[in-house]
């Protein structure tokens, strides 16, 4: 499973710990309000050892940002 991912949006490289399927269930199972952000679902699966990042990323921006964001419609 410790493929060379990477998140689509930030560039954010991780390596997987389980698969796409948990991964999936996990992120479905998550409150609405902590899927609305693509940093806080990354940092969710990393808290819960799903997934882990190499270090060299940042998501300020997306926390930053995200009262100036869109929802999803």
């Amino acid at each position: 499973m410790g493929d060379d991912l990477h998140v689509k949006y930030g560039d954010m490289r991780f390596t997987r710990h389980a698969s796409p399927e948990e991964i999936n269930r996990f992120v479905r199972e998550l409150p609405m309000e902590e899927r609305e952000s693509l940093a806080m679902v990354v940092r969710k699966l990393e808290e819960a050892g799903l997934i882990s990042l190499d270090g060299q990323h940042t998501m300020t921006i997306d926390d930053e940002m995200q009262d100036l964001q869109e929802p999803n419609k």
